[in-house]
């Protein structure tokens, strides 16, 4: 009954949100050894989109035939459901985070203590442009589709679709490559992805394809680009807190690709409408990419070293 109440509710809903990720973070760092944690998170991630697809495919019709608050009670149903059945079967991951932390040795100096360390200041920075340039696709892609590329609405969401796909496939393909290629350096992968998203972008400024399967499959890059780093970049950051602080780091990732999706559509929709310009806006965020790439390209041996030195427990 009042708008208050309403975003009062949204709020509460993301704090229930903001917990999955450092927790899993941390329960992948303990469970999964280090050539098994990129394809572990990619799994983990994949499943945002994937859960995604299936609300934007079950939500709408309950919401038709029965109503909006029947969709909402679904999603509740299907969010509480899982976690209450499959308390006992969580026990024995508590058991390993003991046993992970008794290995890790002295607690670290304070939890604000990767504050000193320029490497860590890096990577979450990379975080808020990555989240960035999500966030920029979320928005501007299907309202690219219809003004720029002529498509239908239906259309335009087809390439929501395709990116999401892309997204989901390079979560779990850039996760698995980087646990058995390059050493187990995660760093690479986010240049890679950030490069896909560069060029992308770079059509999408210079030379609109408007011809229906050409879109799709750039949507898809975009999707690789956009949304495929998120794995990497999370094992990379749990990695960095080691054994005991994994959760903490987690969190502190989450919080800056946050920072990133508040930060992005809008700066886009100002380019936007101060150009007048979709090939300034995209050329912008081209450009974004390809900063973040030279970035972590200069600095991710350095970040590399700070995930190593935390795995052997030397930080």
């Amino acid at each position: 009954p009042r708008f208050w109440m309403f975003l009062g509710c949204l709020f509460l809903a993301g704090v229930g949100w903001s917990v999955v990720n450092p927790v899993l973070g941390k329960a992948i760092v303990d469970l999964f050894p280090v050539r098994e944690r990129g394809i572990a998170m990619g799994i983990k991630q994949m499943g945002l989109t994937v859960g995604g697809v299936i609300s934007a495919l079950t939500l709408p019709p309950i919401a038709a035939v029965l109503g909006w608050r029947a969709a909402v009670a679904a999603c509740a149903i299907v969010m509480g459901a899982p976690a209450l059945l499959g308390w006992p079967l969580l026990a024995p991951l508590a058991v390993m985070r003991q046993s992970a932390a008794g290995r890790a040795g002295a607690r670290p100096e304070s939890n604000w203590w990767w504050l000193g360390r320029p490497a860590l200041l890096v990577l979450f920075g990379g975080g808020v442009a990555l989240g960035m340039l999500q966030s920029a696709v979320l928005a501007y892609l299907p309202l690219y589709g219809v003004q720029v590329l002529g498509f239908t609405a239906v259309a335009a969401g087809a390439l929501v679709a395709a990116a999401q796909a892309g997204g989901a496939a390079a979560r779990l393909g850039l996760g698995a490559a980087s646990d058995r290629w390059l050493g187990g350096r995660r760093p690479p992968w986010l240049v890679l992805s950030s490069l896909i998203a560069a060029a992308v972008f770079l059509i999408y400024a210079i030379a609109p394809m408007p011809r229906p399967l050409v879109a799709a499959g750039l949507a898809f890059a975009a999707g690789i680009g956009a949304h495929g780093w998120v794995g990497i970049y999370f094992i990379a950051s749990a990695e960095a807190g080691g054994p005991r602080q994994s959760g903490l780091l987690s969190g502190v990732s989450f919080a800056a690709i946050v920072v990133g999706l508040l930060l992005g559509a809008p700066l886009f929709g100002a380019v936007l409408e101060a150009s007048d310009s979709y090939e300034a806006a995209w050329g912008v965020f081209a450009a974004l990419s390809l900063l973040v790439a030279a970035v972590m390209a200069l600095l991710g041996g350095a970040i590399h070293r700070e995930c190593a030195r935390a795995r052997d427990g030397l930080r």
